[in-house]
């Protein structure tokens, strides 16, 4: 029986485990984020082809597929598939059923989805740039607010809206996330160079809000990555095996093969002791050393046959230590880049701190949320218009920290405050001091005062 090669069983079982990691891993991330009509996914597809022994990617159907204004995704073969209210994972498992039955396949194809873009939201009132913005995760007000351009500022010098206030505290928290990300990756790939199945969480984010789902999703990551290693490594583990089946065969053969030798070469030295005597004729003296010559020759394929399962076994060897000082070596490199990322990252925080500061802008309130303070002599409002399942829209009410959707309508507008007048007489507050709330809590509520973003 022919044995597979060792690359393509390596392949075989490396590339199934990476599409697992990769479906595995978009679900994790899709935080159970159902697609929206203009939703923008990637694709690709790999199907197992069991005449070439390997995988072949489908790279006609690979590319971008945006969803439709009735949800739908139009892919060659598959056809209208079914897209909105999915997730990544489900929606890959429906192409795939699709793909199997329009195109008559054996076995269901390998699907991999990810979100390239998500759908628009659009914000408009009191600011610099009033539009159409792709929604990101996770996204606030404060963050659409930021992307717009910040608050509109007035075009004359009494008055002012500080939208380098909500920069400088956007570009600060900013900061303070990515560096808790990078700390927390790097945590975990100390503990995958040290072949630990677990990792404690960094000192200098303990504590923070939400830092144990971050560390259950690199947890979640650190295991796929170690299926993905483990598979490789059984996979050599599996072909060692064989070889040294194969070689322990090999040698009760060629341990059998020499002992025939030794018999067949007696019987052609009692054969050529009765020749000398001329008790027997040279046909019987021919046969017998052709089935010697045959004999030594079979012993020699065999060892031949040894040689090469020895060499086999060799590299199976080889290569599994290669895969995990591939895994190891890329793991380090990806870590001494994170902690070039971490030095960045906390600089980033001195310098939003720095400008937050000459912006009037408390990076310790921003640590602690309780940003109240007052920007110029206005108070800002929020409006979020969404739309509902049944196709209505809802008018909600919202602040600077509200969690935004696709689709959502975002209005901002802006009021002058019960004591502008005063306030507009009164000198500026140096760069850094912290201005109180000093609106009066009887004073009557005011209407929404709607914003064009006109200049």
């Amino acid at each position: 029986m022919r044995l597979m090669s060792f690359p393509d069983r390596l392949t075989l079982a490396g590339l199934a485990a990476v599409f697992t990691c990769l479906l595995g891993w978009t679900a994790a991330h899709a935080d159970n984020y159902t697609l929206v009509p203009e939703d923008k996914i990637k694709l690709r597809v790999v199907e197992w082809r069991s005449t070439d022994s390997k995988y072949a990617s489908w790279e006609a159907l690979d590319g971008t597929y945006n969803v439709d204004d009735a949800g739908n995704l139009s892919i060659p073969i598959a056809g209208q598939i079914r897209a909105s209210g999915q997730t990544t994972e489900q929606l890959s498992e429906t192409i795939s059923d699709a793909l199997a039955e329009k195109a008559d396949l054996p076995g269901r194809p390998f699907i991999a989805v990810e979100i390239d873009q998500h759908a628009p939201i659009f914000v408009n009132g009191s600011i610099e740039r009033p539009g159409r913005y792709p929604f990101e995760a996770n996204m606030t007000v404060m963050k659409a607010v930021s992307i717009a351009g910040g608050y509109m500022r007035a075009r004359d010098e009494s008055s002012y809206y500080d939208r380098d206030r909500i920069q400088a505290a956007g570009d600060y928290r900013t900061a303070v996330l990515n560096r808790r990300d990078l700390l927390m990756r790097a945590a975990r790939l100390r503990a995958e160079i040290a072949g630990q199945p677990d990792f404690d969480i960094p000192s200098e984010i303990g504590g923070v809000p939400d830092i144990g789902k971050l560390k259950a999703e690199e947890l979640n990551l650190m295991r796929l990555r170690a299926v993905e290693t483990n598979s490789k490594v059984e996979a050599a583990d599996d072909l060692s095996r064989l070889y040294t089946q194969e070689i322990q065969s090999l040698e009760a053969k060629v341990v059998s093969q020499k002992r025939q030798i030794d018999l067949a070469q007696q019987e052609l030295n009692n054969v050529n002791s009765l020749v000398s005597k001329g008790l027997t004729s040279n046909t019987r003296q021919f046969s017998v050393d052709r089935s010697l010559a045959e004999t030594q020759s079979e012993l020699l394929d065999l060892e031949i046959a040894l040689t090469k399962s020895r060499q086999g076994l060799n590299e199976s060897q080889r290569e599994k230590a290669d895969v995990i000082n591939k895994r190891n070596a890329e793991n380090q490199q990806e870590l001494n880049t994170i902690s070039l990322a971490i030095n960045k990252a906390g600089i980033d925080m001195q310098v939003a701190q720095l400008l937050g500061d000459q912006a009037g802008y408390s990076a310790e309130l921003a640590r602690m949320g309780a940003e109240s303070t007052l920007l110029g002599t206005t108070k800002k409002n929020f409006k979020i218009v969404r739309r509902n399942e049944d196709g209505s829209y809802s008018n909600i009410v919202a602040d600077e920290n509200t969690a935004l959707l696709p689709h959502d309508i975002i209005e901002i507008g802006v009021e002058a405050a019960a004591d502008a007048s005063s306030a507009a007489s009164q000198p500026r507050q140096p760069a850094g001091a912290l201005v109180p709330n000093v609106a009066r809590s009887d004073a009557p509520r005011p209407e929404w005062v709607p914003q064009t973003g006109s200049n």
